[in-house]
């Protein structure tokens, strides 16, 4: 299966750790690709997606992302920067997680099944 499939996912995981930790680095990276996709990802690949992040036009995203030589790492210039155009507080989300509890509490419902699957989803992009 080619590589460039989980292209999305990858950039997504990036993001997700840049935007957690003030230095990442490659390895941590590559680690991070595998557990969620499954598939090993090379140094090369993720050097190669750091700057698909940052130059490519098509992406659109012009992401920030700068090295710095002495951690061997990389890191958010602009800490504010977010992949997604929604993004979420920890205090957000647990808000959100109260409002479900209080729905469950009440009276239980499809639609509390689907808030909770909402809820995970938006757990991976909360800052």
């Amino acid at each position: 299966m080619p590589q460039n499939k989980f292209a999305l996912a990858r950039y997504c995981i990036i993001d997700t750790m840049l935007r957690r930790s003030e230095y990442v680095k490659t390895t941590s990276i590559q680690e991070a690709c595998f557990e969620r996709t499954g598939y090993h990802v090379s140094h090369r690949t993720i050097q190669l997606d750091i700057e698909a992040m940052r130059f490519d036009t098509f992406l659109g995203y012009h992401a920030p992302i700068a090295y710095c030589p002495r951690r061997k790492a990389y890191y958010y210039e602009d800490r504010s920067y977010c992949l997604h155009p929604f993004s979420f507080t920890q205090e957000e989300v647990a808000a959100l997680e109260c409002l479900l509890k209080l729905a469950k509490s009440k009276k239980p419902t499809d639609h509390c099944a689907a808030m909770h699957s909402l809820l995970k989803k938006i757990k991976l992009y909360a800052k």
